[in-house]
């Protein structure tokens, strides 16, 4: 990706605004100029300043108010989260202030629109887009730019230079902005690190294949070279090597012990791919979905307020059920019952019967059955209140655990986790017995063109992430990411997975929320 030149920028900069404030009858008021700026010509520049200062607000987006009163209007508006109200109101307040304050407002209205969870800025997107106000749309197209998909930046700033020539933010906030950080060039030479002898061998060689399709399938721009990274005491001489080599940017190691060997290295154009407590660059674990959030967001939006959890007792699973159960019980109102079962030589039966009180229902009959000196016909009445049971296990279990429902006469609805996503992605498998079940998947059991492994697709990701790495740093997602919808945060690539069913013939499909 072509850098954009600052120094051009700064020269159209000052040019154009020269222009506006001498030849145009009506500028907006302001108590002084912008301060002059250097000129200097540079070739490839993007001109992204205005030609002509922004017109005054319409009638329809202005409010007759105080200056105190269209203060407290806007901290209303910011504190409720009615963006275009919000914008509307310092619009207002820019259009009455000098150069200084409208340079503060203009990063007041950025901050509170961008500084949001990633689901929230896509609402704000589609609402300031389709607001009937000119200024708040531009607001939502510089937004759906900066923190939207990240790739095509170029063509993107563009044509908002040419669309957006007017908006308030062309004066001071995107001047102001790190623009080399805007228009960072992909990198020219990938070094990746893997384990190709040994134990994790063929994880590696999914990996590289993954990596060597993402490759093919791009502009080829970039070129890859692959290094073993097996010898731990040889790893730090294998990054030098790919460094001196002329390498930009590198891809593994892929150990989490690999990882603690270069630790001292302070290289932010790494990505390593495992996760470890703290590092100076970049980690992408290949299990890097914050499921518990997403299951979260999920069952409130389906207005769930006591679920059940069934687990086995593997370190991960179970840390995974207890991690749910202690976030959900935090809202007021839910609550949510865990049953734990032996991963080795479990008893699903027992373990589903443990969660329902089928024994309490037992212990019932007993207790009349001895009353009365009759035998009674009996079926267990057992508890009916969960809204929903999460069973964190493999698909193989789930698939014991799922007919027992109707057994038990439970509409309750079920779901799995992300074990349940297909790992073979030539052969996924219909499963009858799973019918109605709802789980966290990766994107690429839908579109796996060519991928035919999720260590592929992982390895195609990691390519992406490679590439892309600068434009998730400015707050930019992959949105077609093969394991998930990828972000960057406190230096680590998180994963948004996706919704899927087993239909009524047991074959897996998308679920819409």
């Amino acid at each position: 990706m072509p850098f954009y030149s600052l120094q051009r920028l700064i020269f159209t900069s000052a040019l154009s605004i020269l222009i506006v404030l001498t030849g145009c009858s009506t500028p907006p008021s302001q108590s002084k100029k912008p301060p002059s700026l250097p000129i200097q010509k540079t070739k490839g520049a993007v001109k992204l300043l205005k030609t002509t200062p922004p017109p005054q607000l319409k009638a329809e987006e202005l409010m007759t108010l105080s200056e105190v009163e269209l203060k407290l209007q806007t901290n209303k508006a910011k504190q409720q989260q009615e963006w275009p109200n919000f914008i509307l109101l310092n619009h207002q307040r820019w259009q009455h202030s000098n150069n200084r304050e409208q340079a503060q407002i203009e990063q007041q209205i950025w901050n509170a629109i961008s500084q949001q969870p990633l689901a929230k800025i896509k609402e704000t997107i589609n609402t300031l887009k389709q607001h009937s106000a000119p200024s708040v749309q531009q607001w939502g197209e510089l937004l759906a730019i900066l923190k939207g998909p990240a790739t095509g930046m170029q063509q993107k700033f563009k044509r908002l230079s040419q669309s957006n020539s007017n908006a308030i933010y062309m004066y001071h906030l995107l001047p102001g902005f790190n623009m080399q950080n805007l228009y960072a060039s992909a990198p020219k030479k990938l070094a990746i690190l893997l384990p190709f002898d040994g134990k994790y061998e063929h994880v590696a060689n999914q990996i590289k294949s993954g990596i060597m399709k993402a490759f093919m399938a791009s502009d080829q721009k970039t070129s890859l070279k692959f290094y073993n990274s097996s010898n731990l005491d040889q790893l730090e001489r294998t990054y030098q090597q790919a460094k001196q080599e002329g390498a930009d940017f590198i891809i593994g190691p892929l150990r989490k012990e690999a990882i603690d060997h270069i630790i001292t290295i302070a290289d932010e154009n790494v990505l390593a791919l495992n996760r470890i407590e703290y590092t100076p660059f970049t980690q992408f674990s290949f299990k890097s979905a914050d499921e518990v959030t997403q299951l979260i967001e999920h069952f409130k939006a389906q207005d769930y307020q006591n679920i059940g959890i069934l687990s086995n007792d593997g370190h991960s699973d179970i840390k995974l059920a207890k991690k749910l159960k202690t976030a959900w019980v935090q809202y007021e109102g839910n609550s949510a019952f865990l049953s734990i079962y032996p991963d080795k030589k479990p008893k699903l039966r027992k373990a589903l019967g443990a969660l329902i009180n089928e024994a309490k229902s037992k212990e019932r009959y007993d207790t009349l059955r001895w009353a009365t000196g009759h035998k009674l016909k009996f079926f267990p009445r057992t508890r009916q209140d969960f809204d929903a049971i999460i069973i964190i296990d493999n698909n193989a279990r789930l698939a014991v655990f799922k007919p027992q429902f109707a057994f038990f006469g439970l509409n309750t609805p079920v779901y799995g986790t992300s074990q349940l996503s297909p790992k073979n992605l030539l052969k996924t498998k219909s499963n009858r017995d799973l019918r109605g079940v709802k789980f966290l998947a990766y994107p690429v059991i839908f579109r796996p063109q060519n991928l035919t492994s999720n260590f592929e697709a992982f390895g195609w990701d990691s390519f992406q992430v490679a590439t892309q790495h600068q434009n998730l740093k400015r707050g930019g997602y992959l949105a077609q990411g093969k394991t998930g919808e990828l972000t960057l945060k406190d230096q680590h690539i998180t994963q948004h997975l996706v919704w899927a069913i087993y239909n009524k013939k047991g074959k897996i499909i998308p679920f819409i929320e």
